[in-house]
């Protein structure tokens, strides 16, 4: 079909006057047969033609509008629907059923909308289909969460079939969604109807009616009296319900005497029931605050015979032997008296608190160590209601571990059980997380759900990429994605791209929050096949891709590797020039997804241009360098033209610029790990080396002068490459020895040493690197686990021995650094030097000294063996066999004569 035939088959319509009346299915069957016939540049021109005739002829042609939308339908336009949809009403007021039927399901085969799900549940209501109509409004509020009547009417369709649980699902709901849209004058009707279903669920009403107080405290109040006429039986929910109502009206005297029959039905056989409530004033002076009269009731009510208390004064915990209206008698922990310890009535209230048999401290004192530790560890969601029952209903991550450790738990037993307590924190409907304050838990009377508590946390999250983590943990952890909780988080990103009326927000610049919300819409669609999930379908990934400005930047600025390897798919699918902008993201995302998509498009060849690119520009590309290094393919670099001599040198030059980036407190953590890993190949894997070992003589020269000139070397690595060089070419020459080894040595500046000292020097460093400081930071660690660290001596002595052992390493890196191996033929035996035992004539003392002439390593003065940098050592050197000379030092004169000379064997 061409664009003479659409033109043809408008002016046939316009003529023959078609109406309504005389499509049926099978007339738009084969309009579809002639689309699918066209190509895109066909269905551009059709669509066009079809658009203007709308506007300018016909505003109701059939053909025009069914061809027109079913064409941007399939291009997801951003108003796919609208010329299908006023199709559809056109056939519903002509009662064409199963033309609006077909209509409909056409739309939703695209996704999931509400339009259209709403018009086809009419078609159904009106052709008789009930279950079908009732199938689709379930389809309908998953996608529109701004419907309630419908929620209502499922509810109660729900009950019918006798589908309880459904129907609390429905009914809750509605709930929800008429508190947040503060529409609380219907809540009351569901609110009675759930009581019918799920009455027991008394904290989930409680709840209810906490939210509504914030919007009318008279609903509230009426749901409150709802719940406490449900609750006859059940004198504790009574007074909470009682106490609610008071506390959002003071002056209702009628909670009020009904929570004082309450009192007194459930204190009955409590010894001070008539004293509580004639001191409190709850009885008689309603000119009080009630709220206070409640508070003092309730702090009286709590003592009693047999009461456990604790005196803040002393920090002891007590139990009261005996109560009446002067004195009090408590038996506390520890006390030697028979009689226990007297106090006033007054003196009690006011000096000793009340604790519950439950409470922490109680249970402390009263229970063996390891019985508790046990408990705690099996018990998690009993330690954590016992801690926050404990603490007046809430407490926070330190106070936690104060309260735990170490009387109960040792310092390593306390972040297993953490770790296993948070997750408990998460998924218990009866903890929540505060708002206000940071790392504190509290425990509610009424449960929240896991959904609602992820909202909350969802809420709270400041950075865009910890919101993508807590909705990937919502789905993760089973959470319900048909709530409305889960609706709430995801129209967060949906939000980006649309306007509340559904309409397309045209988006100028894109950067990584657009592309990640894209992505994640995209992901929960068509991976996780939420199709309720409202996104912009219009919006491609190409489309974004123009509008950003530059590519490097916004992916590296996308935080989560899920969402980066999608952007990386949709580059290969939709951008042109791929292999361009995928070795630009590669520095970016350094695995071997990127290498492995080369190779499967076999343009590894494009790929090696990356491999050139970061040698020549190591500084600022090191981490791809390294990458490539240690996972790369050894073929591409000599593909890309860099020799394994120029690989090596760029290896010697980017260790060079990474320690100078160290000392100038540049990035240090992520260079002392680059600093590492160069060590490793260069050193440890032994490139250096055997570079010397295969090349000639120049090539030791070269690389030798990059070695000695890179930045802070560790400690013997030069030494290990003079070695190295000296081993093959014995008449090497270093352009940087200060001292040159011949027999015309006059006084050594450099740091001489055997072979042996050396390597026993080498064992000693490595040994305080990898055992003593590691061991020292675990006793630091396991110290700092204590608590506070001002008065924490095993904490302070840790750190001083840190400090001192760091101190060592870094001495005795620097003298290996400086350290000349002298071996045995070195030594010259016609003078006095490093490695020879000399016998000295002593003329002041009328006798024969021996002494052993060595380095600062091997000398000890009380074996006469001199260190050669030494004032003493100094002035024995490069004297013969039969001279004399003599010196004063420290104001001592000596006079030696040269009788023997030897070497050492060494």
């Amino acid at each position: 079909m061409g664009f003479q035939e659409i033109e043809n088959l408008l002016k046939e319509e316009q003529w023959t006057r078609t109406t309504v009346q005389t499509y049926t299915v099978n007339s738009f069957q084969t309009l579809d047969t002639q689309i699918k016939e066209l190509d895109e540049e066909q269905k551009t021109e059709a669509k066009n033609l079809c658009d203007k005739h709308l506007a300018e002829r016909e505003r109701n042609s059939i053909i025009a509008m069914y061809l027109s939308g079913s064409i941007q339908l399939e291009r997801k336009g951003a108003d796919d629907y609208l010329q299908l949809l006023n199709l559809i009403e056109m056939f519903m007021e002509n009662k064409k059923w199963n033309v609006v039927e077909m209509l409909c399901a056409k739309i939703l085969s695209r996704g999931e909308n509400k339009h259209a799900l709403r018009l086809l549940s009419s078609c159904y209501e009106q052709t008789g289909k009930e279950e079908e109509k009732f199938a689709l409004w379930e389809r309908l509020v998953k996608v529109d969460y701004e419907e309630i009547d419908i929620v209502r009417h499922l509810a109660i369709h729900a009950n019918q079939k006798g589908n309880k649980d459904k129907a609390v699902g429905f009914y809750k709901k509605a709930v929800h969604r008429l508190v947040k849209r503060k529409d609380v004058t219907s809540v009351r009707s569901l609110f009675a109807s759930l009581l019918e279903l799920d009455g027991e669920n008394f904290g989930y009403f409680m709840s209810v009616a906490d939210q509504v107080s914030v919007i009318s405290k008279s609903t509230s109040i009426a749901l409150l009296r709802d719940l406490e006429l449900a609750n006859k039986d059940d004198i504790d929910r009574q007074i909470e319900c009682q106490k609610k109502m008071l506390l959002l009206d003071r002056e209702d005297t009628f909670a009020r005497e009904n929570l004082i029959r309450s009192y007194k039905s459930k204190y009955k056989n409590h010894s001070r029931l008539k004293n509580c409530l004639e001191s409190s004033a709850l009885t008689s002076n309603f000119t009080r605050d009630v709220l206070h009269s409640i508070e003092d009731f309730e702090t009286n009510i709590a003592f009693d015979k047999g009461t456990f208390v604790f005196q803040n004064s002393t920090n002891r915990i007590g139990r009261i032997r005996s109560i009446d209206e002067t004195d009090v008698i408590v038996d506390f922990a520890g006390q030697n008296s028979k009689e226990g310890a007297r106090l006033s009535t007054a003196m009690a209230f006011k000096s000793l608190q009340a604790l519950a048999k439950s409470h922490i401290w109680v249970l402390k004192s009263a229970l063996p160590r390891e019985k508790l530790n046990k408990k705690v560890q099996e018990d998690i969601p009993w330690t954590l209601n016992t801690l926050m029952l404990s603490n007046g209903g809430k407490i926070n991550l330190k106070e936690m571990k104060n309260e735990l450790v170490p009387s109960i738990l040792d310092a390593k037993e306390w972040t297993p059980w953490l770790n296993k307590a948070k997750k408990e924190l998460m998924t218990n409907p009866l903890f929540d997380l505060s708002n206000n304050e940071t790392d504190t838990y509290l425990l509610r009377s009424t449960p929240v759900s896991y959904e609602e508590k992820q909202l909350s946390v969802f809420r709270g999250e400041k950075d865009f990429y910890d919101k993508i983590k807590s909705l990937k943990d919502f789905i993760a952890s089973k959470g319900d994605v048909e709530s409305d909780f889960f609706f709430e988080m995801v129209k967060y990103f949906s939000d980006m791209f649309l306007e509340e009326n559904g309409a397309f927000k045209p988006i100028v610049v894109a950067n990584d929050v657009t592309f990640s919300s894209f992505l994640l819409l995209e992901d929960l669609v068509k991976k996780q096949n939420m199709n309720f999930v409202n996104r912009p379908e219009s919006l491609t990934f190409a489309m974004l891709f123009e509008r950003v400005e530059n590519v490097e930047s916004c992916f590296a600025a996308i935080k989560d590797p899920e969402l980066k390897k999608s952007f990386i798919d949709h580059v290969v699918d939709e951008i042109a020039n791929w292999p361009k902008v995928l070795s630009q993201l590669f520095p970016f995302y350094l695995t071997g997804y990127i290498p492995d998509i080369f190779r499967q498009n076999k343009k590894t060849t494009e790929f090696v241009k990356v491999y050139k690119d970061v040698a020549e520009n190591f500084k600022e590309k090191g981490n791809t360098l390294l990458y490539l290094l240690k996972n790369g393919d050894p073929k591409l670099w000599i593909k890309s033209g860099i020799s394994e001599e120029q690989l090596l040198f760029t290896k010697l030059q980017l260790l060079d610029y990474t320690n100078r980036c160290i000392d100038n407190k540049k990035e240090v953590q992520e260079n002392r790990k680059n600093a590492k890993t160069l060590m490793g190949l260069l050193f440890d894997e032994k490139d250096i080396f055997k570079y010397i070992e295969d090349g000639k003589e120049e090539n030791a020269q070269k690389i030798y002068s990059l070695v000695a000139n890179v930045f802070d070397l560790p400690g013997g690595k030069k030494i290990e490459i003079k070695h190295a060089i000296s081993e093959k070419y014995p008449s090497f020459r270093f352009f940087d020895e200060v001292v040159p080894i011949d027999k015309e040595s006059v006084v050594p500046t450099g740091l001489f040493c055997t072979a042996a000292s050396l390597e026993a020097k080498k064992k000693e460093l490595e040994y305080i690197q990898h055992v003593e400081l590691p061991e020292v930071a675990r006793e630091i660690g396991t110290a700092r686990e204590m608590g506070d660290l001002r008065e924490n001596s095993e904490y302070k002595y840790g750190k001083e021995k840190q400090n001192l052992l760091n101190n060592t390493l870094r001495r005795l890196a620097e003298e290996i650094d400086r350290a000349t191996v002298i071996s045995k033929d070195k030594v010259d035996t016609t003078k006095i030097g490093f490695g020879t035992k000399v016998v000295l004539v002593d003329h002041t003392k009328g006798s024969e000294v021996v002494y052993t002439i060595m380095g600062p390593w091997e000398s000890n003065p009380d074996e006469n063996i001199i260190n050669l940098s030494a004032p003493f050592g100094r002035a024995l050197l490069n004297h013969e066999i039969g001279e004399r000379f003599t010196f004063v030092l420290n104001d001592q004169p000596y006079d030696f004569t040269v009788k023997e000379l030897t070497v050492l064997d060494f």
